[in-house]
């Protein structure tokens, strides 16, 4: 498909008509140009024309350009077909920015060593945009010669995703880089990269009306009845320490008390994609994925809409495995024509989404509230430019008496 470049309407008309496409129809035939070879032939191509109608020095120029294009195309399409690889990873699912070991192992059937083997497609996609260039998943400079050998490193995926998303490829560019051969790799093990989750201290405020004994979805709380006392925790309020218990131990110790249930509550994540910028979507994404773990780690049952899907989460960890591969499963461009769920009357439910600068907006619905203190909705800005692992920290306003006890 062919793709128009063009130069934002502030630039002067000499910027824009050097950087526009004003024929995207005839690029797929000058595609050829792009790699290296293309001009090395239409030098040779040059070189003959001067040989036969101008100087002799011209066929010379000739066989000299025709040999490094021999070389520099015969080379790399034996080297990427006479080695075997496998790539695999030590675990199937990892969050952004984790590290993640592969072990690469790579038999040479030739009796010379290879040069310049590159694996590009596995695990290089960014947020960058369709024109940047990314760095291959694995670039070995030296595989011996009779021999297999193994590697392992360790990288950090970028960005959300199942992978391979496409074809891994075999490449080899040795030794003048003028053309890049390419085969496609079979042997690999496939890895789901989760987006990256922020610590929330603290629980929700939002509470149900069964109390804790019955029912499932049962959690600890902080106004029931008095089941004993444990140590402090970060996110423990103020009025939970148990004083006469800190003097005897010396530490902070906490009382642990039974609370009501937890309402199911509906997460509703907008993936809309509305800004030329994927790194918006992303963020957002993290968010969402933060305050879903959070939930999910208090035993709220949660029920959540991602674009026009509707999953009812499962307790446990397999329940936190759906959450994180829904997310993995939302396409970088997100969605354009997706719809966006409709909290449900009556039900509590947190809606997530952006505003027109780009920035997280939360909506948090809990029917429980007072409706004489509030309307029973809570607005709140992540701010993008302001990191979100801080703004995530102190997500809940529970939180806020953490400090005294410290």
């Amino acid at each position: 498909m062919a793709i128009v470049h063009g130069a934002p309407e502030d630039k002067r008309w000499a910027v824009r008509l050097l950087t526009t496409d004003f024929c995207p129809w005839a690029n797929r035939f000058v595609y050829w140009l792009k790699e290296p070879v293309g001009w090395f032939v239409l030098a040779t191509v040059a070189s003959v024309i001067v040989g036969m109608y101008f100087a002799p020095i011209g066929w010379t120029m000739a066989v000299t350009l025709a040999t490094v294009i021999a070389i520099g195309m015969l080379w790399p399409a034996i080297a990427v077909r006479v080695v075997t690889c496998s790539l695999t990873a030590a675990q199937r699912q990892v969050h952004e920015d984790e590290s993640c070991e592969l072990r690469l192992a790579v038999r040479n059937r030739l009796p010379l060593p290879v040069w310049g083997l590159a694996i590009e497609g596995f695990l290089d996609r960014s947020n960058h945009s369709a024109d940047h260039t990314d760095v291959p998943t694995v670039a070995l400079a030296f595989v011996r010669s009779l021999a297999t050998s193994t590697y392992r490193f360790s990288i950090r995926p970028q960005l959300r995703g199942r992978y391979p998303d496409g074809d891994a490829v075999l490449t080899c560019s040795f030794p003048f880089g003028i053309w890049t051969a390419k085969r496609k790799l079979n042997d690999l093990s496939p890895i789901t990269v989760w987006p990256k989750v922020f610590p929330i201290t603290g629980q929700t405020a939002m509470t149900g009306r069964r109390v804790a004994e019955t029912g499932e979805g049962n959690r600890v709380g902080r106004t029931g009845d008095f089941i004993g006392v444990r140590e402090y925790r970060q996110g423990d309020c103020l009025r939970q320490v148990n004083w006469i218990a800190t003097a005897r131990s010396g530490e902070l110790v906490v009382t642990e008390r039974s609370g009501p249930q937890c309402p199911s509550v509906h997460v509703i994540l907008d993936v809309n994609h509305r800004s030329a910028n994927p790194a918006e979507l992303s963020d957002r994404i993290r968010v969402a994925a933060s305050v879903m773990a959070n939930l999910h780690q208090s035993t709220v049952p949660l029920q959540v809409h991602v674009g026009n899907r509707r999953i009812p989460v499962r307790r446990g960890w397999e329940g936190f495995v759906q959450m994180m591969d829904a997310l993995a499963d939302v396409p970088v461009d997100g969605g354009v024509d997706s719809r966006t769920a409709i909290p449900v009357h009556g039900h509590a439910s947190i809606t997530i989404s952006s505003d027109n600068r780009g920035d997280v907006t939360v909506c948090i619905c809990d029917p429980s509230q007072n409706r004489r203190l509030s309307d029973g909705h809570t607005h709140r800005l992540i701010r993008r430019d302001r990191g979100l692992a801080t703004q995530c920290l102190a997500f809940w306003t529970e939180v806020r008496d953490a400090t005294l006890v410290a």
